[in-house]
């Protein structure tokens, strides 16, 4: 058997602050271009989300892969090495031969001025350095199969289906004109919608995105904020012509209403101007789950409602509704975009999730007055 061929030896835990920096120098020297890959290929998806350029093209990506450092090949036979235990099982794991393989550690090792192994006729060593710089080769290979997997998403087509899940009122406000100017962007791609206010596992339920405001979110889910809303109190002009305006929060405590049964305060209902804070438990004849249902019945006349702001801003801008107490502030509820921790995301589902953003970020729906900041 050659020397430095025979079983590797685990490594510990590396010591030194010189080693750890010469590992971190070498790493930070291949790093560079991953993140430029990636960088580039996340500018690409935006461009095609904003029309610039079209999804599925195909050319350069504007990085001369040639200029990769050549030791991040250097530095995955090293950890090939490690790895597989010897020399001899890396050759195989590489399909080459043990002399190509020594020569790349010896390139290697030349390239970063320190030894990585120590090598005797019974086994080989990983040195201080070569501990430290183990580390950064796992990262590396980490970053490198991601960008991989970024560069094949840019010529992957955005077809197939999404799944998405929303809250009742967002689909009734939004979806309709949201979800259409989708499609005429992304024809190939299905939206299969489910309109629910249940709190679904998306993973387990086979979702990829979901629409909630919720004051806990779970951990392993991306959150991207849409936007802010604020409750408003409304009520029709023939409630308020017969009952009375009201113009401190503690008269809704006599005056009909109509709660919200999600709502996470029930009939309480919060309230704050200049630093005074006021919590009424209203006079309530129904609770229902459903905004669309609350405004409806607000229209009629059967009660002061407490609403999304998006949800009753046309109705009070058409005279249906107006609104009360509006000296008063309500507490604010941001409106997530949810979604699994994947990467990369596929081509299909990342176009709706940059669609969603973009469109609440740049479109400014005008449903969104009184919205948008906490």
């Amino acid at each position: 058997m050659a020397a430095g061929d025979d079983q590797f030896v685990a490594a510990g835990q590396f010591g030194g602050d010189g080693a750890a920096d010469v590992a971190a120098a070498a790493y930070q020297q291949n790093l560079h271009i991953v993140f430029l890959v990636l960088f580039e290929c996340r500018s690409r998806q935006l461009r095609c989300v904003h029309g610039l350029e079209k999804p599925g093209k195909r050319g350069s990506i504007g990085i001369n892969m040639e200029t990769i450092e050549p030791s991040s090949e250097l530095a995955l036979v090293f950890l090939e090495v490690v790895e597989a235990g010897s020399i001899t099982a890396a050759a195989a794991r590489l399909a080459t031969s043990k002399s190509q393989v020594s020569k790349q550690l010896s390139r290697l090792e030349a390239q970063l001025g320190v030894q990585l192994l120590y090598r005797s006729t019974r086994r080989l060593t990983p040195t201080e350095a070569g501990r430290a710089y183990l580390d950064y080769c796992r990262r590396l290979r980490v970053l490198l199969r991601e960008s991989t997997a970024a560069l094949r998403g840019l010529n992957e087509e955005a077809a197939g289906t999404v799944r998405l899940t929303v809250p009742q009122m967002f689909a009734s406000v939004f979806g309709a004109e949201l979800l259409l100017a989708f499609h005429q962007q992304y024809p190939a791609i299905t939206v299969e919608l489910d309109i629910s206010l249940a709190e679904r596992d998306l993973e387990e339920s086979g979702f990829d995105l979901a629409i909630r405001s919720a004051p806990a979110l779970p951990p392993h889910l991306v959150a991207r904020c849409l936007f802010f809303t604020r409750d408003w109190v409304v009520a029709s002009p023939a409630l308020l012509a017969g009952r009375g305006e009201p113009r401190e929060p503690g008269a809704l405590a006599r005056l009909p209403c109509v709660v919200h049964a999600s709502y996470h305060r029930g009939a309480r209902w919060l309230f704050e101007r200049a630093g005074r804070v006021e919590e009424v438990e209203v006079s309530h004849w129904l609770q229902a789950s459903d905004y669309s249902l609350n405004r409806q019945l607000a229209e009629a006349g059967a009660g002061f409602a407490r609403l999304p702001d998006f949800a009753a801003a046309a109705a009070v801008r058409d005279g249906r509704l107006q609104r009360v107490l509006a000296d008063w502030n309500t507490p604010s509820h941001p409106v997530y975009l949810l979604y699994p921790k994947k990467t990369p995301q596929p081509a299909k589902t990342r176009a709706l999730i940059d669609f969603i953003a973009g469109w609440f970020d740049g479109s400014a729906p005008e449903q969104l007055v009184g919205a948008g900041r906490p």
